[in-house]
């Protein structure tokens, strides 16, 4: 038994020894736009600029207007999405929509959008409207379902002919509502506007 516990010891040892340099340099070696070192050039001044003003600003002093730029549609999805979908298409904007998850009707809903407008989420912070936008793209054979707002096969998804007509019910986050006990709640994503 003693045998079988050395065996075991040596066993996580070497996997330690061996898996901490391996993590290291993956992380070194990514390729993602999440780990991509500080920009440079004009973005650089830009963003330097920004931080300055930013950081010399007056105590209570509110930013009125930045709006975040948008990268191409391919660097915002992950590595492989072309072999996913060959033939991207990048017409989508978030702009003076709602927070919530539209699907792509121009990549035939394969990709989706996560819209964050920080003015209707933190109406106190931002006067002017700053949206954020957020692309996912769903498993191949599988197309963003605006009904239920999840990734679903194709043959049992919504028709994505059809998406727009159901981007109402992205009004429904957040929306507070009275419930039939009279207590205050909020919508379900699902509910009528009335």
């Amino acid at each position: 038994m003693s045998s079988l516990r050395l065996l075991l010891l040596l066993v996580v040892c070497v996997t330690v020894a061996v898996g901490e340099p391996l993590r290291q340099r993956a992380r070194r070696e990514t390729s993602s736009s999440f780990y991509r070192p500080v920009g440079s050039g004009r973005n650089l001044i830009e963003e330097a600029a920004l931080g300055h003003a930013l950081f010399s600003a007056p105590r209570g002093a509110r930013l009125l207007y930045s709006q975040p730029s948008i990268p191409p549609l391919e660097d915002r999805l992950i590595d492989n999405a072309t072999l996913i979908r060959a033939n991207i298409v990048d017409t989508f904007r978030c702009d003076d929509r709602v927070y919530g998850y539209y699907a792509d009707q121009d990549n035939d809903c394969q990709i989706f959008h996560v819209c964050l407008p920080l003015k209707q989420l933190f109406p106190a912070n931002f006067t002017q409207p700053i949206t954020y936008q957020f692309s996912f793209i769903c498993p191949l054979h599988t197309i963003f379902s605006q009904d239920s707002m999840v990734c679903a096969w194709e043959e049992e998804a919504l028709e994505c002919e059809y998406a727009h007509e159901l981007y109402w019910m992205n009004q429904n986050f957040f929306r507070k509502i009275t419930n039939p006990d009279g207590k205050e709640g909020y919508a379900q994503v699902n509910s009528p506007l009335n």
